[in-house]
């Protein structure tokens, strides 16, 4: 005798539910799983991160954006007499303040081309003083500086004839021009009188359209007339594309076509407020604004996690940012290229200036070998941008930049001849992004911290409920298939069940006729 065939007991009640338990169950984990991958909270956030008319973004950069602290620090000279009268071989100078600002920006004529994907828009950029983060008031403190328009409108005159460094030579004398001045703070930074640049055109036509001389006047006032243009797509969110219509540095020589090269390009260029999202450490990145009249290379230095949540690449400015190489070839055709230093003359109505480090940080101590005081320290004089990679968004920025004089041979007058072939330092400025609000810090967390251990308790419970519900299905099935099984046998009492699971298409009469044959 043949034995009996399984026989299954599952209704079609029973199989139905199986089959939803399945599908729910793989429903489940598959969502879990893809969850995990995808990340949500981030996808959210980015989302709501976009730039597009009547986002958040597009509001924030509409209104009165209160920007960056600048903090001044000026060198003091504190040997005058005995440096003019050359008993001291070297300056002698100290670092005075700092004298902190807080720039108020407003970009004017906004304008998003949604088509082209473009922003565009002129910064507008002013400075409201901070008491108590400065040593005192500017106003009320005095000190001795070199008189950077003399040295270097006569640095400037080196190279003329010498009927035209006569007639500085008149001027200095008749003016009574001195090679140091003494005056208050508020005075350097944001302007005093200087015959000579009132008479800078009858030397030199067309040379000098101010009156005054301020540092921090002088750079902002170079904000004006400046148009610059971004793009706002997610894979290059907010890079510079062009500058007064231009896509380079047209003060370095960019609309010359057999001039440009990535020193006086826009390629990899962010103004520094925000980045595109996805960043890596690979990404290239440079950072741009007006008053550097240059590009700064950025390095990629480590990952760090902040301690309100986010995941952030810190950078730092380059060395190649003020070294000879490569990347810096285009900006060596005024003052020629000094390891350390950077010419700024281009951008500073063509009057010899010199941009560098706080300190001098970087650049080789034959710079600064005449100069006592100067000590530099890249944890005070370096640079360091700390941004949080998945949305592009700068936690933090701490950076300084110099203004020097460099002197040329200047014996051909008197005043400015004890500083001949020397760089001076005049001041520094450290530039610092203010804190992140309160909520800025809390949105981070909840994308960070607080979110993705919520979205990871909802996944392990979908995958938990989804396994649970395909082990069920399982388990019943194959608890119906092997354990739910007898031989058809001899228990007359169970005959016609088993006849009837095993052959249910025939009648009772046939089912006894099948089992005695």
């Amino acid at each position: 005798m043949k034995p009996a065939k399984k026989c299954n007991r599952l209704s079609k009640a029973t199989r139905n539910k199986l089959i939803i338990y399945t599908s729910l169950g793989v429903t489940l984990i598959m969502l879990a799983i893809t969850s995990h991958i995808l990340d949500p909270i981030y996808l959210i956030a980015k989302y709501k991160m976009r730039f597009a008319r009547d986002t958040k973004f597009y509001h924030l950069l509409k209104e009165e954006i209160a920007g960056a602290y600048v903090s001044a620090y000026v060198f003091n000279v504190t040997n005058p007499k005995e440096f003019l009268s050359g008993q001291d071989h070297q300056l002698k100078v100290q670092e005075v303040g700092p004298f902190t600002y807080q720039e108020k920006r407003i970009n004017e004529n906004f304008e998003l081309d949604e088509e082209l994907q473009e922003l565009r828009y002129n910064p507008y950029i002013t400075a409201s003083f901070i008491p108590e983060l400065s040593i005192g008031d500017p106003a009320d403190i005095n000190v001795t500086l070199p008189n950077s328009v003399l040295l270097a409108t006569s640095t400037s005159m080196s190279t003329y004839p010498f009927w035209s460094q006569l007639g500085l030579n008149i001027l200095t004398k008749r003016y009574e021009s001195k090679a140091l001045l003494t005056k208050s703070v508020q005075d350097f930074l944001w302007g005093y009188d200087e015959p000579l640049l009132a008479l800078g055109n009858t030397v030199m036509p067309g040379w000098i359209n101010f009156r005054k001389m301020g540092f921090l006047d002088r750079l902002y006032d170079n904000t004006r007339d400046y148009r610059i243009e971004l793009s706002v797509n997610d894979a290059d969110k907010f890079k510079i594309k062009r500058v007064n219509g231009v896509s380079g540095l047209a003060c370095w020589n960019y609309e010359n076509p057999s001039l440009r090269t990535r020193c006086n390009s826009f390629e990899d260029v962010y103004e520094g407020f925000s980045y595109p999202p996805g960043l890596t450490p690979e990404t290239p990145i440079r950072i741009y604004r007006n008053v550097f009249c240059r590009i700064l290379e950025l390095d990629y230095a480590y990952t760090k996690t902040v301690d309100y949540g986010p995941e952030a690449f810190l950078y730092k400015i380059s060395n190649r940012s003020y070294t000879m190489n490569p990347d810096k070839e285009c900006l060596c055709s005024r003052l020629g290229c000094v390891d350390g230093l950077s010419d700024l003359s281009p951008c500073f109505y063509g009057l010899p200036l010199m941009l560098s480090n706080a300190h001098f940080y970087g650049a080789d101590p034959k710079v600064y070998e005449r100069i006592d005081g100067i000590a530099p320290d890249e944890e005070k004089h370096g640079g360091s941008f700390l941004v949080e990679w998945k949305l592009g968004t700068a936690l933090m920025t701490s950076m300084t930049f110099q203004l020097n004089v460099p002197v040329s041979d200047v014996s051909f007058n008197k005043e400015a001849k004890p500083f001949a072939n020397m760089t001076i330092p005049i001041a520094y400025f450290l530039v610092t992004q203010p804190e992140l609000a309160d909520d800025v810090k809390t949105a981070f967390w909840i994308i960070y911290v607080a979110g993705p251990n919520a979205m990871l308790a909802i996944e392990i419970l979908l995958f938990t409920i989804g396994l649970s519900l395909l082990v069920f299905a399982t388990r019943t099935v194959f608890w119906n298939l092997f354990t739910n099984e007898t031989s058809i046998g001899f228990q007359v009492a169970n005959t016609s069940n088993k006849l009837n699971c095993e052959l249910p298409l025939m009648s009772n009469k046939q089912q006894l006729e099948h089992f005695n044959s």
